[in-house]
């Protein structure tokens, strides 16, 4: 009997890959107004890739969805933030801890609050593995990756 070791190596290997897939590195933090109306939905997702900020994805109403750049960090009255800018300037806002939300100034000076969302849902048959899992945990990424 003949052995074809090439064939037997990659059969191997394919094998020791698909036990041992590296567990993905990619993580979102959800805050939103939590308004069950979805005309007056509105959130943030800030995604975290490979241990790094990643980007920033806004959405208002059911479809309305767009990406937003970390404009770099910045303070209000003393508490440490940063500021979000929108696709050809046409937001800027500050984003500042408030507890274990998020308070948004915009350039008027109108603020409003986003709470953490649990995107996991209620039960754990829809649990979501890349998302924060409590606000406190939502909030540690954020202070680690954007507030930075």
């Amino acid at each position: 009997m003949v052995v074809n070791w090439v064939m037997l190596k990659t059969f191997f290997l394919l094998v020791i890959l698909t036990l041992c897939r590296l567990p993905q590195d990619v993580r979102v933090i959800t805050y939103s107004n939590n308004r069950t109306s979805q005309k007056d939905y509105e959130s943030l997702s800030f995604w975290i890739k490979s241990n790094q900020r990643a980007y920033i994805r806004y959405a208002k109403g059911s479809n309305d969805e767009v990406d937003i750049s970390w404009a770099g960090p910045d303070s209000a009255n003393g508490r440490k933030g940063f500021r979000l800018k929108g696709p050809a300037d046409t937001l800027s806002w500050l984003l500042v801890q408030q507890g274990n939300a998020i308070r948004i100034t915009d350039r008027k000076g109108r603020q409003k609050e986003l709470r953490w969302e649990n995107e996991a849902g209620a039960t754990a048959d829809s649990a979501c593995s890349i998302c924060a899992k409590n606000e406190s945990q939502a909030m540690a990424w954020l202070q680690k990756y954007f507030f930075r």
